[in-house]
């Protein structure tokens, strides 16, 4: 099932095949209860009970649309791999009129655009006195791993390049562990 819903989205994603499909799907059952109801009885169902229907039928999509991208989140969630690497040095540059971080670590040099990096600095308490005063850079991205189904691969792979801050630059300079009173 799982592999039929990410088929589905990966074909068809700017479409929205499942919102249009359900849409039109009870819309259509609708229409057919309006219709029995003419035929039958000789009268159309009353506003108050189309306007029900109505109000079910879009729950019920967005309940099937909800599901679907909670699964898809779950499953990023579950299968992107935080990936860290020591940084030796970093620079933010400038170049066509975007920002972009050069950072060289100890896996090579990898240049990310400025909006995808979330810079954060921290002090960091340590008894050690020859990590007192020192600064740690650390480099962590996310990874989709090796191996998925190329269906799974595909989505996951796009929901990652579409993430707000896929990667972090972590800067940790170490102070002294003072008891505070």
């Amino acid at each position: 099932m799982k592999k039929l819903i990410y088929t589905m989205v990966l074909a068809d994603e700017e479409n929205h095949v499942f919102a249009t499909t359900g849409t039109l799907f009870f819309t259509i059952q609708l229409i057919i209860a309006v219709i029995y109801t003419f035929i039958t009885s000789g009268s159309f169902l009353n506003i108050k009970l189309v306007s029900i229907l109505f109000v079910i039928n879009l729950l019920l999509t967005f309940l099937e649309i909800f599901a679907i991208r909670f699964m898809m989140i779950h499953d990023f969630d579950n299968t992107a791999e935080p990936v860290e690497y020591k940084v030796d040095s970093y620079s933010l540059s400038k170049a066509s009129g975007k920002e972009f971080y050069t950072i060289r670590t100890n896996k090579g040099v990898k240049v990310i655009d400025k909006d995808k990096v979330d810079v954060v600095h921290m002090e960091a308490l340590t008894d050690d006195k020859r990590k007192i005063g020192t600064t740690e850079i650390k480099y962590a991205e996310l990874k989709i791993p090796d191996g998925l189904p190329e269906y799974q691969s595909k989505i996951l792979t796009k929901m990652l390049t579409q993430a707000k801050n896929p990667s972090m630059l972590m800067t940790f300079k170490y102070v002294k562990n003072e008891a505070k009173d």
